[in-house]
């Protein structure tokens, strides 16, 4: 009976595949016979979808549909587990259109690898309110992560108040990954028991759920427990401490301060970063001198480690806090502000300076003085020139910060004090003297010295000796034979670039950077016989498309390599967003020194939040392997848009310089130097949006001429380099101003000003700065436009606009 049963079945079928209008009389009464037959027809019915059109396929969803129950479910996981696209879709389709059946008996389709869990979890979205929950947790902890996720996703739109003790106690788990879905789970319940289950994960030894909390309680106003998230300033993770910075923030509370100070006073330079940049917001004349209050009783290294973080990254309310704090009564307080004002190099402290001078304290008006020379304002020359031979005890600072602001006038001043009972006051006389002397005082100033070189006291001869030299240095036969050189350097080949001093010292250091990276990567093994055994590092190279690195990145592909990393575009899976890994070579993870420059650019860079720059996310450690993680933007390089060297059309010419310039100069405004603008740094999408990439090889410039790398690490490209750059000298927001002139000049024209020859005899051009102007190529540049380019392209960077800003307003001033 049952072979005839299926007999029919099958025979039943195929009639009705055969019917060429699915919806024809005769079609149904198939339809309705079919039906009739039962279960038996079920795996007929999906075999018959792999070959059924459009219509015949709504005919056959029908009939499944109306056959699915709770004792018929099983045959319908064949359907789902099918090899045929349109086998599973109809399966899925028929399954989603009926509620005869517990829809929880299909979790048990997760444990068959054949059956397609995405469309299992779509039939599974449309059951959800059907679904209990207990069990859909139980299958999300056996699932793999983007499953789970999606699992998640439907309890999310399911869970109900009275789950929330089981959904509680469940964060008491190890799965981290988990963790971070219920505690999104349940941040949508007002409790005051959600709030202590947050907060107490923010201990969580994992970073990921300690972030995920913090995003929670974020967004629960002020019913947070504030030591609880200051806890986090210190955390071991940059991400989660500078969500802990923010939130902080956006809590304001009133006694703030007290919880920054265990951060100030900590160990990490990160950490007491992180207590500076919410004082930088929060901050004021009261709440940094409550804080000054409670260091005040630390050791003398702990209060010095917290006013070195507050000036150096203190902003305009720290330091007009501080600049409040000079006149306050306690002598504590008042040497605290000075010292960290004479770190900060603020010209807004000058006049408060100045009047510090006149405290009574002696400790304090000397710091005063050299905060003043630090800062460079000629406005305190008038105050130190009332000081000089006031008080030996302040009179060697005077003398110091006359030689750095003062100029040959000072000369006599200062050369009575040749004979001051002081011999601290004696050397700094000496030194100020051989830095005031100017060619016409040359002469006068080596007869002084050369007369004090008689005394019987071996410290002032030597510090005679050495100012002599000085002048000699400066002024003696051989400087101007030196002069003659540089000039006839100018004037020959390359082959003159060998006796460059700087480019020799450059190329020299260059060459032992490389002796090491090849010398690590010939035993790239090699451990000390107490260490431990590494465990195997990432090799990007072996990825392929769909591996998962660190159970969360999946490879998707390469997208280039660099002379600092591989670009690789990465699917996230927690998040399910795309976005981009830059591994950094070997040659540059392996270098302690450049790893912590990278790491502390990257601080500063991160930062930066614009339309017309890239995003940088985070800075990770993946196996071994650095990596920075930033924005992935489909787009085509700056190049793409000058096909065959060909000049852009102007007005797109101008509009991408505005967009650099804007860019940068938010940059800039971070404190970070890009160091390498080029064209190939430079993405367009299709509709014509403009943004920067490849910061992670940028310098954070915070004192305005940080170094990236130690001395002799060449970072930018040849073609686009500024002289000062090429030369291995400290740079500063001008260099990226000469590098958007080159660009510029190349839209314009087509080509860069300088390519001949080599990368050695590209860089010696651009020292000679000989390029022809851009009109010459392009005589359609109008003369306005042309001018900002050849400024922007100074061999003298002073010449240059001397900031992007600067450049901006020129820009927005030319008419096409």
């Amino acid at each position: 009976m049952s072979l005839l049963g299926g007999f029919r079945a099958d025979q039943l079928v195929n009639q009705l595949v055969a019917e060429q209008r699915p919806d024809s009389p005769s079609a149904k009464r198939l339809v309705d016979r079919i039906k009739k037959i039962g279960p038996k027809v079920i795996p007929k019915a999906i075999d018959a979808l792999a070959l059924s059109d459009k219509s015949h396929t709504m005919v056959f969803v029908d009939i499944l549909s109306s056959l699915v129950d709770d004792k018929s479910l099983e045959l319908y996981r064949e359907g789902l587990a099918d090899g045929n696209e349109r086998v599973v879709s109809g399966t899925s389709w028929a399954l989603s259109s009926s509620t005869n059946y517990n829809a929880n008996n299909l979790l048990q389709f997760f444990d068959d690898p054949e059956v397609s869990k995405p469309a299992l979890i779509e039939v599974l979205r449309v059951h959800k309110q059907d679904l209990s929950v207990h069990e859909l947790l139980q299958r999300a902890y056996d699932s793999d992560p983007k499953e789970s996720a999606a699992l998640f996703k439907i309890i999310e739109d399911t869970v109900r108040p009275e789950m929330l003790p089981d959904l509680i106690s469940r964060l008491g788990g190890r799965d981290p990954v988990i963790k971070v879905h219920i505690v999104n789970l349940i941040t949508r319940f007002d409790r005051p028991e959600v709030n202590q289950a947050l907060e107490l994960q923010l201990r969580d030894p994992n970073k990921m759920v300690r972030s995920a909390a913090l995003t929670a309680l974020a967004s629960r106003g002020d019913s947070v427990n504030v030591a609880s998230v200051a806890r986090l300033l210190q955390d071991p993770d940059i991400d989660v401490q500078n969500k802990a910075v923010d939130m902080m923030v956006q809590l304001n509370h009133p006694e703030t301060v007290k919880y920054l100070a265990n951060a100030l006073k900590d160990e990490s330079e990160y950490a007491r970063r992180a207590a500076v940049e919410v004082l930088n917001e929060v901050g004021s004349k009261d709440s940094v001198k409550d804080l000054f209050n409670v260091l005040k009783d630390d050791d003398w290294w702990v209060r010095s480690r917290a006013g070195d973080a507050l000036a150096e990254i203190g902003g305009p309310k720290v330091v007009e806090s501080v600049v409040q704090l000079i006149k306050d009564e306690d002598e504590e307080i008042r040497r605290t502000a000075i010292e960290i004002l004479n770190a900060t190099k603020d010209e807004a402290a000058v006049g408060h300076l100045i009047q510090a001078t006149h405290d009574s304290d002696w400790w304090v008006k000397e710091r005063a003085v050299d905060a003043l020379c630090q800062i460079g304002s000629p406005k305190a020359l008038p105050r130190l020139e009332e000081m000089l031979g006031e008080n030996p005890k302040t009179d060697t600072v005077v003398v110091r910060a006359l030689a750095k602001l003062g100029n040959q006038k000072h000369i006599k001043r200062i050369v009575p004090l040749l004979n001051s009972v002081e011999r601290d006051v004696q050397i700094e006389a000496i030194r100020a003297l051989s830095h005031l002397a100017d060619e016409t005082h040359a002469e006068t100033v080596r007869g002084v010295l050369q007369k004090i070189k008689q005394v019987d006291e071996p410290t002032i001869i030597n510090s005679a000796d050495k100012a002599l030299k000085d002048l000699d240095a400066r002024f003696s036969e051989t400087v101007m034979a030196e002069n003659v050189r540089a000039k006839k350097i100018g004037e020959h080949t390359k082959t003159m670039l060998l006796d460059d001093d700087d480019l020799s010292k450059l190329l020299d250091e260059q060459a032992k950077a490389r002796t090491k990276a090849a010398e690590l990567e010939a035993d790239p093994t090699a451990t000390t016989p107490s260490a431990p055994t590494a465990p195997p590092m990432l090799d990007i190279s072996k990825l392929n498309p769909g591996d998962v690195i660190d159970g969360r990145y999946k490879y998707i592909e390469k997208i280039g390599k660099g002379a600092f990393g591989t670009v690789l575009l990465m699917q996230d899976e927690v998040v399910d967003e795309r976005l981009i890994l830059k591994f950094l070579n070997p040659n540059v993870s392996s270098d302690e020194e450049m790893m912590k420059r990278f790491v502390h650019e990257l601080r500063y860079s991160r930062k930066i939040t614009h339309r017309n720059v890239i995003r940088i996310y985070d800075f990770l450690n993946l196996q071994g392997s650095y990596a920075i993680s930033m924005e992935y933007f489909p787009s085509h390089t700056l190049t793409g848009e000058m096909p065959n060297n060909k000049p852009m059309e102007i007005r797109k010419a101008l509009k991408f310089s505005r967009d650099l310039a804007t860019g940068m100069a938010v940059a800039h405004q971070a404190g970070v130097i890009h160091r390498d603008l080029k064209p190939a740094n430079v993405l367009v999408n299709e509709q014509g949006l403009l943004k920067i990439v490849d910061f992670g090889v940028a310098a954070a410039a915070a004192s305005g001429d940080t170094q990236l790398t130690k001395t002799g690490y060449v970072i930018g490209s040849p073609k686009y380099m500024a002289p000062e750059q090429i030369l291995g000298k400290k740079v500063d927001q001008t260099a990226d101003i000469y590098s958007v002139g080159v660009i510029m000049y190349e839209m314009t024209t087509g080509v860069p000003p300088y390519s001949r020859g080599d990368h050695m005899s590209v860089m010696y051009q651009h020292v000679q700065g000989k390029a022809k102007a851009c009109q010459e190529i392009n005589p359609e540049i109008p003369d306005d436009y042309a001018a900002i380019i050849a400024k922007a392209m100074s061999v003298d960077k002073t010449k240059r606009y001397q900031s992007m800003d600067e450049l901006t307003d020129a820009l927005e001033k030319v008419q096409i």
